[in-house]
């Protein structure tokens, strides 16, 4: 089983193939793989580093993103595996680790797409000026548009994968998602409610 291609159509199988047969280097790479595919244009649009030369926003993108993507893996994982518990899950935080950057791998076919574009455009791509332009803009929406449903479906992995190492169904690992997503936007509502204050008292 190739979980490159297999996970687009039979996502659980693919998942309880990794867990039995692959190592945590291999989630690792796979994790890697898709911060290469989503990275290498993280920072189109932004003129950050725009001093510097392509291969180097490149890079500094691809690096960030995976930094970023471990440091979200242990949290992850430690979130998934307690917030499953509290719905009867058995799962352990070890496999946990192993599945969550499975979920990713719908990203990494994005990474042809992403080099096309960065080929066609070239630095331009990352300056803010630039992106004024009709063309560049319609196809970065398009791409993002695509991005978005590639994670939407990755989402849906992740719901199989939490049910899978949890031992309940995928609707309840959606469930877990779904806790946490309303744990952070409580934690977030009293900032937001200042930020807004602080920016509504400014203007008054």
């Amino acid at each position: 089983m190739n979980p490159l291609v297999s996970i687009w159509t039979q996502p659980k199988e693919t998942i309880r193939y990794v867990l039995e047969y692959k190592t945590w280097s291999y989630s690792f790479f796979i994790l890697f793989l898709s911060s290469i595919g989503v990275g290498m244009t993280s920072f189109a649009e932004t003129d950050l580093f725009s001093s510097l030369p392509l291969i180097a926003i490149i890079l500094l993108g691809i690096l960030s993103t995976f930094i970023g993507s471990i440091i979200s893996l242990f949290i992850a994982a430690g979130l998934y595996t307690w917030v499953g518990k509290w719905l009867r899950g058995n799962g352990n935080f070890n496999d946990m680790l192993q599945m969550v950057p499975i979920a990713s791998i719908p990203l990494i076919w994005l990474m042809p797409i992403n080099l096309i574009i960065v080929i066609i455009f070239g630095k331009a791509l990352f300056t803010d000026s630039y992106a004024m332009l009709s063309g560049t803009s319609a196809i970065l929406l398009l791409v993002n548009l695509l991005t978005l449903g590639v994670s939407i479906y990755s989402t849906v992995i992740l719901s199989k994968g939490i049910g899978i190492v949890h031992h309940f169904s995928s609707w309840r690992g959606f469930g877990v998602i779904m806790i946490i997503v309303g744990m952070f936007l409580v934690l977030l509502t009293p900032f937001i409610v200042i930020l807004m204050f602080i920016l509504f008292a400014s203007i008054v």
